[in-house]
């Protein structure tokens, strides 16, 4: 199909890292308007660390509502971030010295992270997809990557929220995020279509949070400088209500004047309440070393004295952040399975012990699915254990598309626990009978010379009105047996059984 341009070529911008940005090149690619239109590539969040786990949790819901949003196109949540810097100079590289060759290559990068979820910044896998496609001889160029400058750049300054992908079309007009068939062909004829809404394209833009307590003169110069450097800083009024807040939700960094918390009271039950890793500094706009030396014994972070460090105060904040989001990365690698991205077995176990106490609190409902693939092991020795992780990743972004109230770990090497709360027990086995259904219309197979051969999974189902006379253990153990009775009725089965 040609479209008709009026005064330039239509042109998106987008990031490799962008799941909106993926799905789109496929509709583009479907509606055969792919080579008609110029692909700017961007870099969405330069400055961002790609391991840092606010990024992939953006990542996760961007996932989740491409899966809502656009169910026609097959994706699968890489759960991880690749360096975009390196593969926009590979790619525009690329395009410059094989223009016939342009767009096959950047469709096999995007289908390797967005299908194969292959680390493509990774030297060794990016050059071997180089090799494939004949495409390994390329020369980088001064003017390429001044070209990608000005991409950047233009990207930036244009009234566009930030987000990706951005669509130009050849009468100038633009639009931002996702849209269906229909309107992208409307668009590109340079027909009016309607905005789609804000959910369809990504915004990594993320301020990081603070936490603040202190009302004085040194609390005024403190948020002062936060704003300027477009933080998103919070108030609190008493102990009380930062102790409270603190414990509920996570923030990068917990301020406190000195003069409204002298003996350190706040920090004390903080850190023995919790095992964050947010840095807690207290402020003031004059310290003794007699305080400082009380304040750090006690576990304080930094102290800051207001009146000396105002030119240090940002350079140190960020410091604390960077070092925050470090240890973020490493308590990771501690909690979460690396395949699936999921809680590990022994952080999902402590999940579940402490939604066993709050369901005793507060007598509530508490079930546990078990679900494991059916003959993975077997079929782990027919086609190899990659052919298995893949099916265990597909099983996966299936678990990630659920109910957000609902949580999930990878509980051994072919089972998941899920832990529900509070749902009728009416509700379970339609919960796990969709479970099953979305595996199965995924079509996930694990020898791609047979089409028949999908992945299925079997759910044992645990539940109770939690009490003090059981324990959590017991709700496991009640969910494993029910797990073993399904697998007498043959593969994708679901028994639910209840702790009396």
């Amino acid at each position: 199909m040609c479209l008709t341009i009026m005064n330039q070529k239509p042109f998106v911008y987008a990031d490799i890292n962008c799941p909106f940005c993926f799905v789109l090149h496929e509709r583009l690619k479907n509606l055969e308007l792919i080579n008609e239109i110029e692909w700017r590539l961007v870099e969405h969040a330069p400055s961002a660390n790609v391991q840092e786990l606010k990024y992939i949790d953006i990542l996760n819901a961007e996932f989740k509502a491409v899966l809502d949003k656009a169910s026609d196109i097959e994706i699968h949540n890489p759960k991880f971030m690749v360096n975009t810097s390196m593969l926009n100079e590979t790619l525009n590289a690329v395009s410059g010295s094989y223009p016939d060759k342009a767009f096959e290559f950047r469709d096999a990068i995007y289908r390797a992270l967005w299908i194969d979820n292959l680390d493509i910044s990774d030297p060794v896998i990016l050059d071997s997809l180089l090799v494939k496609y004949g495409v390994d001889e390329f020369e980088f160029s001064e003017q390429q990557q001044a070209q990608l400058l000005q991409w950047q750049s233009d990207w930036e300054k244009g009234d566009f929220g930030h987000k990706v992908p951005v669509l130009i079309n050849g009468a100038g007009d633009s639009i931002t995020g996702l849209q269906n068939e229909s309107t992208l062909l409307s668009f590109f004829k340079n027909e009016a279509v309607q905005q789609v809404d804000q959910y369809s394209a990504c915004n990594l833009k993320f301020n990081e949070k603070v936490f603040m307590l202190g009302n004085s003169l040194s609390s005024q110069v403190v948020s002062s400088y936060l704003s300027h450097a477009e933080y998103d800083f919070y108030k609190l009024e008493s102990q009380d209500t930062l102790l409270s807040k603190a414990l509920k939700q996570n923030c990068a960094l917990i301020l406190v004047e000195h003069q409204a918390d002298p003996d350190f009271e706040f920090c004390k039950q903080f850190r023995a309440m919790s095992q964050s890793t947010i840095p807690v500094i207290y402020y003031s706009d004059k310290l003794t070393d007699e305080t400082e030396t009380q304040g750090f014994a006690i576990g304080v972070s930094d102290m800051l004295d207001v009146s000396r460090q105002k030119e240090s105060l940002l350079g140190r904040l960020a410091m604390h952040i960077r070092t925050k989001h470090q240890l973020d990365i490493i308590s990771g690698y501690a909690t979460h399975d690396p395949l699936t991205g999921f809680y590990n077995r022994r952080e999902i176990e402590r999940v579940l012990q402490r939604s066993w106490q709050t369901a005793c609190r507060y007598s509530t409902e508490l079930t546990i699915f078990l679900i494991d693939v059916d003959d993975l092991k077997k079929y782990n020795l027919k086609y190899g254990y990659a052919a298995g992780d893949e099916a265990l990743m597909g099983i996966a972004n299936v678990l990630s598309a659920g109910r957000s109230e609902d949580i999930v770990g990878r509980f051994s090497g072919e089972e998941f626990l899920m832990i529900l709360h509070n749902t009728p027990e009416k509700e379970l086995l339609k919960i796990a009978n969709r479970i099953q259904n979305n595996i199965l219309s995924r079509k996930i197979c694990y020898n791609k010379d047979d089409d028949n051969d999908f992945v299925t999974v079997s759910i044992g189902i645990a539940t109770t009105s939690a009490d003090k006379v059981h324990n959590y253990t017991d709700l496991l153990a009640l969910a494993d047996t029910a797990l073993n009775e399904t697998k007498t009725l043959g593969r994708n089965q679901a028994i639910k059984l209840r702790l009396a």
